[in-house]
Parts: structure tokens; C-alpha cells; sequence
């Protein structure tokens, strides 16, 4: 079972996806978009995270394990659910927002070959192939580091 905080998050990208693609997406687009607005989030208010579960390094990416429990029926369907609002502060969705408006054009799948492409998933792999099964912990510090270093071009 997943934490009120990510449920707060899930709804949120699930609302604004729909608001902005005029769709729902796939589990695995989820997953992704989670990940980013987590790694994201951190890197910009001083590692203090939305949620407080773990990613783990899965062959399709970064997961959090409870979340694809609890949307696996879907398969790779997108998700067909009534959204209950959030209750989650709206400096926080407008953030969620951005993150939906910046990765929500790419599908679940382009989204897993980013990640393959990043240190927070590559870390943990090391040493297996891209098709390896892994349960490593992808570390929240490893996440926040990356996404500052990422921003850090951008800043003033």
C-alpha cells in the first residue's frame, strides 16, 4: 500500500495529464513521472522529498514497488480510474504540474530510456545489462544530487 503522500502525487499527475493530454496514461508513464517529479522536487527544496517511498532499479526504470502493485491490472493499458481530488498544497501541484507539462508528452517507454541514461538507475545496475531484474534502491540522495546537477545550468 502506497503512502497518502504519493497517493496526493499520483492524483495530481493523473489530473493534470488528463487536463493537458486530454488522456490518462500507462502505469509505466506513472511510475517515470513520479520518479521525475521526485528527483526534481528534492533538487529544489533542499532534498525534502514529496513522498517517502523508494524507487527501485527495475529493468523498464525506476518503480516503486507498492505503486505497481496497486496499478498492475492496467498492464500496459493507461489507467482508466475516477480521480478523487488531492489534498496537497498548491504550491506542490502547480510543481507536479510543470513536471506533467515537461515529461508528459513522451510515453512510458521513451521516459525508461531516459532514465537508462541517468546515474540515480545506473548506480545500483552496475555491473548487470539493461534486461538484468534488479531490486536495488535507487537512494533518494543519489536522486537529488543528480537532478541539481542537471538544474545547475539553469540557475541564476
Amino acid at each position: 500500500m502506497i503512502s497518502k503522500k504519493l497517493q496526493d502525487v499520483v492524483r495530481v499527475i493523473l489530473i493534470h495529464h488528463i487536463d493537458i493530454f486530454q488522456e490518462s496514461l500507462s502505469p509505466m508513464k506513472l511510475q517515470k513521472l513520479c520518479y521525475y517529479a521526485q528527483g526534481l522536487y528534492m533538487a529544489t527544496h533542499s532534498g525534502e522529498p514529496l513522498f517517502d517511498e523508494d524507487f527501485e532499479a527495475w529493468t523498464f526504470g525506476p518503480v516503486i514497488r507498492n505503486l505497481y502493485h496497486d496499478f498492475s491490472k492496467y498492464g500496459w493499458r493507461n489507467i482508466d480510474m475516477n480521480v478523487e481530488s488531492p489534498n496537497i498544497p498548491a504550491e506542490k501541484s502547480e510543481f507536479i504540474k510543470d513536471i506533467v507539462e515537461s515529461y508528459g508528452r513522451y510515453d512510458g517507454a521513451a521516459l525508461s530510456t531516459m532514465t537508462h541514461r541517468e546515474m540515480p538507475w545506473l548506480e545500483p545496475r552496475k555491473g548487470l545489462s539493461d534486461t538484468d531484474g534488479s531490486d536495488a534502491l535507487i537512494s533518494k540522495e543519489s536522486m537529488r544530487i543528480f537532478f541539481e546537477e542537471v538544474l545547475a545550468p539553469y540557475q541564476d
